[in-house]
């Protein structure tokens, strides 16, 4: 049901997660900038099938994103909370898609495209796509099958970050993959801690981003278990091990390009 009024939360929690989405769009910025400047000196040296703009896209995308989802933390009823979440969660799909296509046009257009990383991060991104939009297309009537899919969705998102994660390693020149390991990292990393917290499956809130009429009362029809502590677990340790081959891949290039 549609409540009249839109007041702010005073839950330290989400004023917390507000200050992490504004840097997280400050740092997006920030990338985006530097695919920029990098796609225009390949530009200017030996030319480009995208032009160098383009692969800035993403990551602005992405900026958006965060500042929807920060502002939309703190939005205190439920009801418009999901519909502002669902917007940022929309634009992150976007993203992802973006990436996709930047790549596969490069691919196209020029055969040995961006070598091995550019292929890694292709399968990656158009990966993480489909794992976006999946959540809206199955049938949320049996718990059974939600919580099989989610299963599979956590098995799949695993090799997603794992394939972009590869791709930072293998050399890729341009940062906009990295946001969707990020976002692969944090999924796996927050509705983890969410399981274990609560010791129920976290795949069905992404069903509800998705699903905007479901209220609450559909996620207390999931069973509470001890085992989903064991699966939280595993999906923070997968996250936390993607967030530092991120942060170790971005300190070795670093290095190299100060060499």
């Amino acid at each position: 049901m549609e409540p009249e009024t839109l007041t702010i939360t005073t839950f330290w929690l989400d004023w917390l997660l507000m200050p992490i989405m504004l840097v997280g769009a400050w740092l997006t910025i920030r990338w985006a900038r530097a695919d920029y400047r990098q796609a225009s000196e390949k530009e200017t040296v030996g030319g480009s099938v995208v032009p160098a703009w383009a692969f800035s896209i993403p990551l602005y995308i992405a900026a958006v994103a965060w500042l929807i989802a920060g502002f939309g933390a703190l939005i205190k009823e439920d009801y418009w909370e999901m519909r502002v979440i669902f917007v940022a969660f929309l634009l992150w799909t976007l993203c992802c898609i973006v990436g996709a296509a930047i790549l596969f046009l490069s691919f196209l257009r020029k055969r040995k495209g961006l070598g091995a990383a550019g292929i890694l991060n292709l399968i990656g991104l158009a990966l993480m796509s489909v794992l976006m939009i999946l959540p809206g297309l199955i049938d949320h009537a049996s718990p059974t099958l939600v919580t099989l899919t989610g299963h599979v969705w956590f098995v799949l998102l695993a090799v997603s970050v794992g394939l972009l994660t590869a791709g930072v390693f293998s050399g890729f020149p341009y940062k906009f993959p990295r946001f969707p390991l990020g976002l692969g990292a944090f999924f796996l990393i927050g509705w983890g801690l969410s399981e274990i917290a609560f010791r129920q499956a976290s795949f069905p809130w992404l069903v509800r981003i998705w699903k905007l009429h479901l209220g609450l009362e559909y996620l207390d029809s999931f069973p509470l278990s001890d085992g989903w502590l064991m699966a939280g677990a595993v999906k923070v340790l997968a996250g936390t091990g993607a967030i530092a081959a991120l942060i170790i891949a971005s300190r070795r290039r670093r290095a190299t390009s100060s060499a």
